[in-house]
């Protein structure tokens, strides 16, 4: 039987690494078989509802300190890794200050020790923190590839954002995708009138629609000036939001500042995002940074239009009408071009060979090498 730790997880729900994490955990169990693999989970955090799952994988859940504790979180984790031998770990993360555990993994002797990145910016809030973080990350991530022995990235930026290039240009680097399940997100016409039903739409309402953290990186006040710039031009127009996070709030009073409180729908947490991606007219992401969002290629498989800034990777490209723009464009150029590219026939939007990429049995077989490797 083979031993792996596996970190960080949230609650299950946070966004694209834990989706990622459950989804790893339930292929390669479904692969390897139940008694050949046993995989066990780090957290900052006490999550019963996750805890409930994982059991049912026969999966422990360890809560550990926050990097605000780094000297308890090593010593936790080194707990962790003397009470259990485990065969390896598997790390994923957003930034290099988040190399404790690595390290504890290396002093422990863990044999095999996998790193892998999903981001390529510092999310903070805090303008002054997140200059403070970007110099720390910038330290950290001169060391903390020796703590490691395999490296992944989401995509090719990430693995950039996180490892030298000595490590990326290397074989010992491997990008993995994430991958989603084309089937569940296919484009389905009765369903798009359903859920515009289901959501009290009009046929000539055109609908954006965002969904994911409420956070600096997504950079919600660009993305509703932009709503804003299209619904004066055209005010049959709305926006739809899902998804949850720290900047909820203030972006609620922003709306209501700008007078869009009648135009703007804030989901909350969803589970069915392909239903939602059916009612939309194109998806908006004005990141300021990100790995690769998940919800751009899971909306690109249900042949939704897309605009991304030109800060996300063109590794998420993987239809026809999916744009790339750049920020300093302003929202009114925006709004514009956004104008100029909503009338089109959804079912004649075209995957690039690209979407090959993102199929999910061919991420199956990239998970089983991480394990089995």
């Amino acid at each position: 039987m083979k031993q792996i730790l596996v970190g960080f997880i949230m609650d299950g729900k946070a966004g694209g690494i834990d989706k990622y994490l459950l989804n790893f955990l339930e292929t390669v169990k479904a692969e390897a078989g139940a008694k050949e693999i046993e995989m066990d989970f780090l957290t900052d955090g006490s999550h019963g509802e996750l805890k409930t799952y994982l059991a049912g994988y026969h999966s422990e859940l360890y809560a550990i300190a926050s990097l605000k504790h780094p000297i308890k979180q090593f010593r936790q984790v080194c707990s962790i890794l003397k009470n259990k031998k485990y065969d390896m770990v598997y790390l994923n993360v957003s930034t290099a200050i988040d190399c404790v555990a690595a390290f504890a993994a290396k002093r422990m002797g863990v044999p095999e020790r996998a790193i892998h990145s999903h981001s390529s910016g510092n999310d903070c809030e805090s303008t002054v923190q997140r200059f403070a973080y970007d110099i720390v990350h910038k330290i950290c991530r001169l060391f903390f590839y020796r703590a490691g022995t395999r490296f992944y990235g989401c995509s090719v930026k990430a693995g950039e954002w996180l490892f030298p290039k000595k490590i990326t240009d290397s074989e010992r680097f491997e990008v993995i995708y994430n991958a989603v399940d084309g089937d569940r997100f296919r484009y389905d016409e009765s369903l798009r009138k359903e859920v515009r039903q289901e959501l009290k739409i009009e046929d000539d309402v055109l609908v954006i629609g965002h969904m994911g953290n409420f956070c600096y990186a997504k950079n919600y006040p660009f993305l509703i000036d932009v709503f804003e710039q299209v619904h004066r031009r055209r005010s049959q127009s709305m926006l739809l939001l899902g998804g949850k996070g720290v900047e909820l709030e203030s972006v609620k009073a922003l709306v209501k500042k700008k007078g869009l409180g009648e135009a703007v729908r804030f989901l909350g947490w969803r589970s069915d995002t392909e239903r939602l991606y059916q009612a939309m007219d194109l998806l908006l992401l004005p990141s300021r940074f990100e790995g690769l969002p998940v919800v751009g290629v899971e909306a690109q498989y249900t042949k939704l239009p897309c605009v991304f800034s030109d800060t996300i990777t063109e590794e998420a490209k993987i239809q026809d009408h999916c744009y790339f723009l750049p920020l300093s464009e302003g929202p009114k150029s925006w709004a514009e071009f956004i104008l100029q590219h909503q009338d089109y026939d959804r079912s004649q939007v075209r995957l690039t060979k690209e979407a090959r990429y993102y199929d999910l049995e061919n991420q199956r077989e990239q998970l089983r090498r991480i394990v089995c490797r």
